[in-house]
């Protein structure tokens, strides 16, 4: 599976009664690791106030270049750290 197809997944649901099977707990909690992998990024992306801000733009297509913008500098401070 893909990263984004981690991050839009669903779990699985443990039946009324019973137990989820050890493949479905593994797949549970790989699906949860990669999860906070998400959260973190979107949480740190989120850190720029101008991303989760409301931001009244004229420009056309200047929302994805500040998140473009956004999320490159998140990844250099990543690397940086």
């Amino acid at each position: 599976m893909s990263f984004i197809s981690f991050c839009d997944t669903t779990p699985h649901r443990k039946p009324k009664g019973a137990e989820l099977s050890p493949k479905q707990k593994q797949e549970n909690r790989a699906l949860s690791q990669s999860r906070v992998v998400c959260e973190n990024a979107f949480a740190g992306v989120k850190r720029y106030n101008a991303v989760s801000a409301i931001y009244r733009n004229r420009k056309a297509e200047f929302d994805d270049h500040l998140m473009l913008t956004a999320a490159g500098l998140w990844n250099f401070y990543l690397i940086a750290a």
